[in-house]
């Protein structure tokens, strides 16, 4: 998907800065951001920076250009991700062991724990969406329905890809609501909170993640009380010793109805559903922590008593040992 660009730069009342200085653009870009390196790669560009700027309830639009070939170097983020979407030009994204290069047809997401350098080539313009680390993950947790490890990104996103595509024109349409003045208007309401959450829910679901398999099974708004019974048990209790008897007692129900149920929804067992659940959270640390904690680590925080037939379950529905898993360093 290519972005076209108006000649009026995106959020042009909401402007922070224009200036020729590259002390000034580093010091203000850095207090809406974080302290960081910025270095011109010629003299004989001409250093334009602008930055406009409208926060919300806890992420903030952007649109940054430099005019100029620059060099960026924040290090690690630490409090917040960056979403970063050229609408012209183009840049080279380091980020942790992951490098892209970012046009109108590749944006980037700059995880806030993996050591970051960009080089912004001249007349690179791009819109930035910047999310506070704790709000994505209260958000990923609540779509997951349970404490997670930490969220890291593919670092790239490509827009063209049609999932990618619908996400990039929701945050476009975000900028268009902005400078109509129907929201980020710093009023902190329910609504606002409530945009903010589903664009970041929907960027989980759109783009490769570390928590990308505890959320392709979502349970629907029309659910029966019973089967949520069950999944809350499945959820909060999965790493423990739990049989269908147990899920059965806590959701009020028989063994054979509670099988109806899951395959209607579902297409498979409430057993079947507890184990692909272990497998997924197991997934999900070996993607977030794998460097941090043994394949054995895994498989028992994960619920999974036997390592063996963890091993062969979790290549059967990934098509890849654990331990290649941890190795690929997918989100690194």
């Amino acid at each position: 998907m290519v972005i076209q660009a108006d000649r009026r730069p995106p959020l042009d009342r909401f402007r922070c800065f224009e200036t020729t200085d590259v002390d000034e653009a580093r010091q203000i870009v850095g207090r809406h951001f974080c302290s960081h390196r910025l270095d011109r790669s010629s003299s004989l560009d001409r250093f334009d920076a602008c930055q406009n700027r409208a926060p919300g309830f806890r992420t903030s639009l952007n649109y940054i250009r430099y005019g100029a070939d620059v060099t960026i170097e924040p290090g690690e983020l630490t409090k917040f991700y960056l979403i970063q979407v050229p609408i012209r030009g183009a840049a080279e994204i380091a980020n942790g062991c992951r490098t892209v290069v970012s046009n109108p047809m590749t944006a980037s997401i700059l995880n806030p724990d993996r050591h970051t350098k960009m080089r912004w080539h001249a007349g690179c313009e791009q819109i930035l969406l910047q999310i506070e680390q704790g709000f994505l993950q209260d958000v990923a947790e609540k779509m997951a329905g349970m404490p997670l490890g930490r969220v890291r990104f593919a670092v790239g996103l490509d827009t063209r890809k049609p999932e990618s595509a619908v996400w990039i024109r929701r945050l476009l349409g975000l900028f268009g609501a902005t400078e109509d003045g129907l929201a980020f208007r710093g009023v902190q309401d329910g609504r606002q909170r409530a945009l903010e959450e589903a664009l970041v829910a929907s960027l989980l679901e759109c783009q490769p993640n570390t928590v990308s398999a505890l959320l392709e099974r979502v349970e629907t708004a029309s659910a029966p009380a019973i089967l949520k019974r069950a999944l809350k048990l499945i959820s909060e209790r999965f790493p423990e010793d739990i049989s269908l008897l147990d899920i059965c007692a806590h959701a009020r129900t028989t063994p054979r109805n509670l099988q109806i149920l899951f395959k209607r929804e579902f297409g498979t067992g409430p057993v079947h559903y507890l184990h692909d659940m272990r497998l997924a959270y197991a997934r999900h640390l070996l993607l977030a922590n794998g460097d941090n904690h043994s394949v054995a680590d895994v498989a028992e925080a994960s619920g999974h008593s036997h390592f063996g037939r963890f091993s062969v379950g979790y290549k059967q529905r990934f098509g890849e040992s654990p331990r290649e898993t941890q190795r690929a360093r997918v989100f690194g």
